[in-house]
């Protein structure tokens, strides 16, 4: 088989009309020498649903049907367990390793903006793009929550900012030998107790050992909407409201240039990514 230059694993769990999106924001790239492994989690690939999806249809992409189990799914933190799985079992054929979930979308320059910059410094191991998190509500209404941008290198290794809390899985991309300077194969955290911050721990985890360098490109939409949500209603209406304040500072930050300074000396821009975070994760 041939080596792509990415591989992107796309998780899916039960999200019929969000996933196409996903997919078709993967077949969308304008740099197209990828591959896309979709582990499903059982429930749409049990009903035949992708094969009737002209998506689907992408030779590049390979559908994979996950083994996991009632009890894994008690008992690890699920998303982890999948991709480690992808790992484990050497499904990953491209050099560097992107994700997406089912309810997230790539900006059709995400790959290209990666490949980019690669080709300009050949021997990048781990590097992150900008994204827009949004919230999609029960009326099918698209709110900016914030961006998280790509500004600095981050990472342990080379005294650069944190990641756990800053940086998003999404932003993510690193070549698939990362991997091999781990310990052991649980790459991705798979206790219960991290499923809240799961991305953030393997992020801090990749800092400890490679820089993880800013690629200036915005390369995807990490979203939030009704079925991502473990308990439904009452967090997606809070994070609807956070939508509506953070609409509110952005147009106070238009008109009144010397709110941000004041913002950023304060703390409460920190203040406000630290509260998003627990709320949306």
């Amino acid at each position: 088989m041939s080596t792509p230059v990415f591989t992107c694993i796309v998780l899916s769990h039960n999200k019929p009309d969000h996933v196409v999106e996903a997919l078709a924001s993967l077949v969308g790239q304008t740099f197209q020498d990828w591959e896309g492994i979709v582990f499903d989690s059982g429930v749409l690939t049990d009903k035949g649903f992708f094969q009737q999806q002209p998506v689907c249809v992408d030779p590049r992409i390979r559908l994979v049907r996950s083994w996991e189990t009632e009890e894994l799914r008690q008992t690890r933190t699920i998303a982890s367990w999948c991709f480690n799985e992808c790992f484990r079992k050497n499904l990953v054929r491209g050099s560097y390793v992107t994700y997406l979930c089912d309810d997230d979308i790539l900006y059709p320059g995400a790959l290209a903006a990666f490949h980019r910059y690669v080709q300009h410094h050949p021997g990048t191991m781990a590097m992150y793009g900008s994204i827009d998190m949004t919230v999609i509500n029960a009326r099918g209404q698209r709110l900016l929550l914030r961006e998280s941008a790509a500004r600095e290198i981050k990472g342990r290794c080379c005294r650069g900012g944190p990641l756990d809390g800053e940086v998003d899985y999404l932003q993510l991309c690193h070549h698939l030998d990362v991997i091999k300077a781990f310990p052991d194969d649980e790459y991705w955290p798979e206790c219960r107790d991290a499923v809240r911050h799961a991305d953030g721990i393997f992020l801090e985890q990749i800092g400890s050992r490679f820089p993880i360098i800013p690629v200036f490109a915005k390369i995807g939409e990490n979203r939030k909407v009704p079925q991502s949500l473990n308990d439904g209603g009452e967090r997606l209406q809070i994070l609807e409201a956070m939508c509506h304040r953070a609409e509110k500072i952005r147009r106070l930050r238009r008109l009144l240039p010397g709110v941000n300074s004041f913002l950023d000396r304060s703390g409460l821009t920190g203040m406000v990514r630290k509260i998003v975070r627990r709320w949306a994760a």
